[in-house]
C-alpha cells in the first residue's frame, strides 16, 4: 500500500526528490543513524537510558525513519545521567567519533553535548561576517553529529527562557570573536548560574514539568508521564535499528513495545 500525505506526495516521491539512495544527504544520514546506534549501546552499556527527541521522532512515525530533508539526530537523556554518559564517551574514545563538549573543544560553549564524526565537515554556506558561521568555525570539530540533550524536572520556564538567552549571547556575540571572553562568559553561565537555577527550580519548579535543561536553546514542556519510561520505535524500517522514544509516541502502529 502506496501512503499518500495530503499535499500529494508519496514517500517514495519525497525520498526521490530529497534524499534518493546514494545522494549526499542520504549518505549523511546513514553515518549518522549509525552515530546513534553506537551512543545507544554505549548508554546501554552503563545504564543510561537515552532515547531520540524532536523531529526524529516524527520522522520515525511518519516516514518510518529520517524525515526525507532532515540533516541531524538529537538524543536526549535525563541530567542526572548526562555527565556520567559523557565522561565514558570520553575516557573510551571510539576510532571515528568524538564527544565534543567544552572539554575536548575549546571553541564549543553550549550546554549541550554533541557526537561528532572525524571523517567528515559540515561547512557553513553562510557570509563570513555571520554570527552562525564564526560559531560553527570557532570549533575544533564540525563533521556530521548527534546532538546530545540533557533534560530535566523541575524546571522554571522563564529561568529556562533566560538561560537560554544568556547563552545564546555567549555563543552568537563571543565564540569566534572573542574566544577568553566567551569562555569566561561560559564557564560562569555552565558552574554558578545555571545551578543556581537548578537550585531554585527545586525550591520551587514543578517535579513533574520536564524540559530541555537550563542553558538549551529549547522551550517545549511536558509532563513526567510523557517523558519515561521509553519504548522502542523502529527507524529507518529495520527491526534491528529499534531506538527509544519518548511513551507519548508508544500508540504509534509502528512502535514496538
Amino acid at each position: 500500500m502506496i501512503e499518500t500525505f495530503n499535499t500529494g506526495e508519496t514517500q517514495e516521491t519525497l525520498r526521490q526528490e530529497y534524499n534518493p539512495d546514494g545522494s549526499v544527504l542520504r549518505r549523511a544520514q546513514l553515518r549518522m543513524l549509525d552515530m546513534a546506534i553506537y551512543l545507544q549501546e554505549t548508554a546501554r552499556e552503563i545504564g543510561v537510558p537515552c532515547r531520540l527527541d524532536g523531529g526524529n521522532v516524527l520522522g520515525a512515525l511518519r516516514h518510518g525513519g529520517f524525515i526525507p530533508w532532515d540533516d541531524d539526530v538529537d538524543m536526549v537523556v535525563s541530567q542526572k545521567d548526562f555527565k556520567k554518559l559523557c565522561d565514558y564517551l570520553k575516557s573510551h574514545p571510539h576510532p571515528q567519533y568524538v564527544l565534543q563538549d567544552n572539554d575536548t573543544d575549546p571553541g564549543f560553549y553550549k550546554e549541550w553535548a554533541v557526537l561528532r564524526d572525524l571523517k567528515s565537515e559540515n561547512r557553513s554556506h553562510d557570509s563570513e561576517s555571520s554570527a552562525d558561521r564564526r560559531m560553527h568555525e570557532a570549533q575544533k570539530y564540525r563533521g556530521l553529529h548527534v546532538d546530545i540533550f540533557p533534560y530535566e524536572g523541575n524546571m522554571i520556564p522563564w529561568l529556562q527562557h533566560l538561560a537560554a538567552k544568556l547563552s545564546v549571547n555567549v555563543n552568537l556575540r563571543l565564540a569566534g570573536r572573542h574566544p577568553r571572553l566567551a569562555q569566561w562568559g561560559y564557564d560562569i553561565l555552565h558552574y554558578a548560574v545555571f545551578p543556581s537555577f537548578r537550585l531554585v527550580g527545586k525550591l520551587f519548579g514543578s517535579p513533574g514539568r520536564y524540559m530541555h535543561s537550563y542553558g538549551a536553546w529549547f522551550y517545549e514542556q511536558n509532563p513526567k508521564r510523557c517523558m519515561v519510561p521509553h519504548k522502542d520505535i523502529v527507524f529507518e524500517a529495520t527491526p534491528s535499528k529499534v531506538l527509544p522514544t519518548p511513551t507519548r509516541y508508544a500508540a504509534s502502529p509502528m512502535a514496538t513495545i
